[in-house]
């Protein structure tokens, strides 16, 4: 029985993780997208704005998904450093 209970709430857990990765990665990709308008402009043909903007949304959200993880890693290891 405490099996099936300790499986359940592991399941719970992972479920809940990956949703709120999907939402932080949905927000990352939002505000990325918002920070990218500017760099788009109405003077150039469309294929150079789809490209440039593509290049510019792919950029900003791998660098703050990178800072988000830094800031992760440092916070458990700060965390783990106090508890030895």
């Amino acid at each position: 029985m405490t099996r099936i209970l300790a499986a359940t709430a592991l399941l719970a857990f992972t479920t809940a993780a990956a949703q709120a990765a999907d939402t932080l990665e949905a927000r990352v990709h939002a505000a990325a997208v918002k920070a990218c308008a500017a760099e788009s402009s109405a003077s150039l043909p469309v294929s150079y704005y789809g490209a440039i903007t593509k290049s510019c949304i792919d950029r900003v959200s791998a660098t703050a998904l990178r800072r988000i993880a830094a800031d992760a890693e440092s916070k458990t290891m700060a965390s783990t450093a106090t508890l030895n």
